[in-house]
């Protein structure tokens, strides 16, 4: 942001306050924006965004440093990200190590940061009466960090399990396989993360050397790294809070002015040429990337040539790149736009999924992405409304923007700091459409050019008919990926791709029918929002809730129906078809809908264990447009056999990849199952997948939808007779019978019984997978029951930062630690414990436990003070507000589909919480979760997801252990929790008394 141009007030020092420059001008708004906004220059060149939300009940607020990993020096790969890391974990006036993480999450907060090529960002939310403590704490990061010594060798460690958590990443190895073959020496090219070699092997002089010289070194450069690019000039902040504007700046300016200016440059850029002549060809490794190097834009920031050349490439209607595609069965998906950042490596990218005949005939899709471009380059000029559309969205987007949650705003403020918009245009500039520059469009299609394209062409394992017999395979450094590269004229692509022939299936799309024309609110005051939506229709086989929009006051509205039925789920093979169908339907609905979705509109439509999810959102103009398209489809899709196979293909792919994911996500997921009556997995639908034809969908749809039982929310700008109006839409389309009470889906809960202590054992499917995980969990009981909800959340609240601490920060056991609470299907609650770690799951079982030993004695040992701070902070996250109508209507829509209807829960529990006292937290812990007390009061399980890469015999067992070795015999001798019963309130409004199944 350029602040060298008028509109600026030198303000002078006063007391305590440093003297910082007050932007005077107009600040461009949102309309709905209420917020009091107020930008500064400090003098050390910071420059920072005061925001007063009267309103807020979350107060944010972010650094961001204008440089990241580009900056690594050649010697040391993930500098930055180690820095990082180092830099919140203590400063002079603030030294303890996990300071700043206990005193956010005891006051309700999050934290983090994270690292990029070129920007560094740090973060956190917390208690807006806290947020004058925060403040300090953040600023002294980057005035006086202790970078301690100590702490040096267990960042590396953590820096290098995120690496390891990577390594089987395809998204990850992709990315710096293409870094790896930019220009040599260009700064693209380096290995952001770092791990524990490239961070200490510059400190290792000979074989003797000591670890804690190694480690000194190491201490040593990060300081000398920091101290050469770490500059206060190249800082910017964003802060949201309840205080004025002037409260605000006398907490901001004092406490950021004690960073050091060292003259550097403020936006550093790195706009060299990342591919040379020998960097552009196919690097051969089902999907496809045709990517182009962008000339700097940074001046032409208004004109966006480059979000109508995205639009155009990967739109999704008829004569698109995509629908053609699809349509000779080589594609599953497509997207075009901009990769990467304006002040250094900026990429265009037209990237596909394909099917393995896309695949087989890749430079055929390559020749129809390349015709497009010639069919773009031949349009110019575009005719108008190509762009006028776009630019109108943009405006109505901007005009109509609802508050979202303050840490995602907070740090998109602070990046913008980092473009050249005049500060005027600070919240406006990413979302406001210039003038359309011809020039500059014809220019960029000029560019897009096959001689300066780099293609890469990606396959779990390529076919000799594709690479060729004489393929020579090389390994990427880092992340191992398999590949090789050959120049595209090789073999005539080149010439073929530089005149492909004219296509006539392709063509330019035509002007939007969904653009909205009506965007009055029907906006009508009262005295308080209204806390529920009203039960304001029942019929035989629907029910229909609906809230009028009473705060947002935007010409948006949401409408989500849930179709229940018994037929979706009742046999694996049932289930498989409910995906397909589901599916095939998202296929169908792509090219008619693509407009709509360019127009604000959105529609999704899902399945679960319980039936078919609907849902459509954004400007209500023609949003029942939308829905009846959705609808129709549904009940009148004609299934193409091509497509079919194109699916079956796809999910087959998907569901062989699932076993191949996260340790931690794996595990999680395997400990869930096991507290479900009925799971079909993947590896049990992919018996059925195959033997599924046309037929058998068609049939199974007609059965699907004859008989439900339809949940309907209408939330915004939608009256009640308009919200009655879908309800009519939806049981017309559907024509389906009402469902007998007990043909109701029911979900369940498994109840393990009292002194478990199961363990179920697993080796992850990928041979190459370093990490193990351990998923360790303690079932309480039924969530209805609001003291144990108070209980839990308030024991999980305390139990989060110490859990985080131990295992990850002062262990090391591995990267990804974490506490949570676990709520299966409704009916059960309780807490759990992961790791991912590269030691063995029954080790780390152990040490999870003696943590759980030893933070007995620190909750026992809590002052009543301290647990007032506890409560007061989880309190404020039970009672914080939605900020947008898409929060409310989720809010809403997980109380209808949890089955329970309890819309004020989250305020039962929040003065549950106020009245517990420290005795019955220990108590409950005690029971409930420690070991040694609980031993025959626990409900305790964990899954131990082992690496085959892990030289581990048969755990042996300890204690009490009980392994399961039949999952499906165990979970026949358990029981059911009670299933989910209403629970009745005014939200019924004249259906109070009755009964509801």
């Amino acid at each position: 942001m350029s602040t060298s141009s008028g509109s600026w007030a030198e303000i002078p020092a006063s007391g305590e306050l440093p003297p910082y420059r007050l932007f005077t001008g107009h600040l461009e708004k949102p309309e709905l924006d209420d917020r009091h906004y107020r930008v500064l220059e400090l003098q050390n060149g910071v420059k920072a965004v005061l925001i007063h939300d009267p309103e807020a009940d979350k107060a944010a607020a972010c650094l961001a440093v204008a440089l990241g990993y580009m900056y690594d020096p050649i010697d040391a790969p993930g500098m930055a990200h180690f820095c990082e890391h180092m830099i919140s974990k203590g400063s002079e006036p603030f030294p303890e190590e996990n300071d700043f993480y206990s005193f956010i999450a005891t006051n309700g907060g999050t934290r983090n940061a994270a690292t990029g090529p070129m920007t560094t960002d740090y973060w956190f939310t917390i208690n807006p009466a806290q947020l004058r403590a925060g403040l300090p704490r953040l600023a002294a990061f980057f005035s006086a960090p202790l970078f301690t010594e100590s702490l040096t060798a267990r960042e590396i460690n953590a820096v290098d399990s995120e690496y390891k958590r990577n390594l089987q990443n395809d998204v990850r190895r992709v990315l710096q396989l293409t870094k790896d073959l930019s220009l040599p020496g260009h700064p693209w090219s380096k290995f952001g993360t770092g791990n524990y070699a490239t961070l200490s092997a510059f400190g290792r002089k000979g074989e003797g050397d000591s670890e804690e010289e190694v480690m000194k070194e190491t201490r040593r450069r990060l300081v000398e790294w920091w101290k050469e690019h770490y500059c206060a000039s190249r800082m910017s902040l964003a802060v949201i809070g309840k205080e004025s504007l002037e409260e605000l700046t006398s907490l901001v300016v004092p406490a950021f002015s004690k960073i050091e200016n060292s003259g550097l440059e403020p936006r550093p850029t790195i706009k060299d040429p990342v591919w040379g002549v020998e960097q552009h060809g196919v690097c051969d490794q089902y999907a496809f990337s045709v990517q182009f190097e962008l000339p700097d834009l940074r001046e032409r920031y208004l004109t966006l040539s480059t979000s109508l050349l995205g639009h155009l490439l990967g739109h999704e209607g008829k004569g698109s790149i995509c629908a053609y595609l699809k349509k000779r069965g080589w594609l599953l998906g497509l997207s075009a736009g901009v990769s990467g950042n304006t002040r250094a490596v900026h990429l265009f990218k037209v990237e596909g999924t394909l099917t393995l005949e896309g695949y087989l005939h890749y430079e055929s899709v390559l020749e129809t992405v390349f015709a497009h471009i010639a069919l773009l380059r031949r349009a110019q000029p575009l005719p108008s409304y190509h762009y006028s559309e776009l630019a109108t969205m943009a405006r109505t987007s901007f005009r109509f923007r609802e508050k979202g949650p303050p840490r995602v705003y907070a740090g998109a403020l602070a990046q913008e700091f980092f473009e050249p918009y005049p500060p005027e245009w600070l919240l406006s500039g990413p979302s406001l459409y210039g003038e359309h520059d011809e020039e500059l469009t014809k220019s960029l299609l000029n560019g897009f050019v096959p001689e300066k394209a780099r293609v890469l062409l990606m396959a779990k394992t390529h076919r000799e008919e594709v690479v060729g017999a004489d393929v020579r395979w090389e390994t990427a450094k880092w992340y191992g990926t398999q590949y090789f590269v050959r120049r595209m004229d090789d073999g005539g692509l080149l010439q073929r791709l530089q005149a492909p022939s004219e296509n006539s299936e392709l063509a330019l799309p035509a002007p939007n029918p969904y653009i909205p024309a009506d965007l009055s609110v029907d906006k009508a005051p009262v005295p308080e929002p209204a806390k529920y939506p009203i039960l304001v229709k029942r019929t035989e086989s629907a029910q229909l809730w609906h809230k009028k929009d009473d705060q947002f006051w935007v010409p948006r509205a949401k409408v989500r129906i849930f179709l229940k039925s018994p037929i979706a789920y009742v046999t694996v093979r049932h289930a498989m078809m409910t995906r397909l169908f589901v599916d095939l339907v998202q296929d169908a609905l792509s090219e008619v809908t693509y407009d709509a979705a360019i127009a604000g509109l959105g529609y999704s439509v899902g399945n679960d264990d319980e039936g078919i999810s609907i849902g459509v959102g954004g400007y209500n103009d023609k949003l029942d447009v939308l829905l009846r398209t959705v609808l129709e489809k549904i009940c009148g899709i004609q299934v193409a056999p091509d497509r079919l196979q194109v699916f079956q293909e796809k999910i087959q792919r998907g569901y062989e990849n699932f076993y191949l994911g996260q340790p931690s996500n794996l595990s999680e997921t395997f400990a869930k199952w096991l507290l479900m009556p009925t799971v079909w997995t993947p590896a049990d639908r992919l018996t059925e997948l195959s033997r599924i034809g046309v037929l058998d969908i068609e049939r199974h749809r007609d059965e699907l939808l004859s008989k439900t039982c339809i949940d309907i929310l209408v939330t915004g700008n939608y009256t009640r007779e308009r919200s009655l109006d879908i309800l009519t839409m939806t049981e017309q389309c559907l024509q389906s019978r009402s469902l007998l009470p007990n043909e109701r889906p029911t979900p369940r809960s498994l109840l393990f019984p009292p002194g478990s202590n199961f363990v179920l054992r697993k080796l992850h499917a990928n041979p190459k997978e370093l990490n193990s995980s351990l998923s360790y969990y303690c079932q309480f009981g039924e969530p209805s029951d609001v003291r144990l909800r108070a209980i839990t959340s308030l024991m999980l609240h305390i139990l989060r930062e110490p859990c985080f601490s131990t295992l990850r920060t002062k262990e090391q056991l591995g990267y990804v630690v974490a506490a949570t609470t676990w709520v299966i299907n409704s009916g059960t609650l309780g807490l759990g414990i992961k790791v991912q770690s590269t030691r063995a799951p029954r080790f780390v079982e152990g040490r999870v436990e003696a943590f759980l030993e030893a933070f007995a004695a620190q909750l026992a040992a809590l002052s009543d003070e301290q647990f007032a701070k506890h409560k007061e902070g989880l309190i404020v996250k039970k009672l914080e507000r939605v900020k947008n109508l898409g929060e409310e209507t989720a809010r809403y829509w997980d109380r209808i589909r949890a089955g329970h209807y309890d819309f004020l829960r989250h305020e039962k529990s929040a003065e549950a919480v106020s009245e517990l006292t420290l005795a019955e937290v220990v108590e409950a812990y005690n029971t409930l979760m420690r070991p040694s007390t609980g031993a025959k009061t626990r409900r305790k399980f964990s899954v131990h997801l082992v690496s085959q890469q892990l030289d581990e015999t048969a755990a042996e067992e300890r204690g009490e252990v009980q392994f399961i070795d039949d999952e499906s015999l165990f979970k026949c001798q358990l029981a059911c929790a009670p299933a989910v019963t209403p629970v009745m309130s005014e939200a019924f409004g004249e259906f109070f008394h009755d009964h509801v199944g």
